[in-house]
């Protein structure tokens, strides 16, 4: 484990220390990081565009409408 300092918002801050408290705060950002940014590169399929992911078919756009 590896300590190192974060700048937050004081209202972000603010709902943490309301929500979880002082001790547990590391903990909540630690998971909170690792599901957003580890774990959300494990849903996406291999070689979509991230704009793509939850559209349906249908709503994508047809390259033939172009022309």
């Amino acid at each position: 484990m590896e300590k190192t300092t974060i700048v937050l918002r004081e209202d972000v801050k603010q709902a943490l220390l309301r929500e979880f408290g002082k001790r547990k705060m590391s903990a909540i950002i630690n998971d909170l990081l690792f599901k957003e940014l580890i774990l959300q590169k494990e849903k996406d399929m291999f070689g979509s565009d991230k704009w793509l992911t939850g559209k349906k078919i249908k709503e994508a756009r047809d390259h033939h409408d172009r022309f």
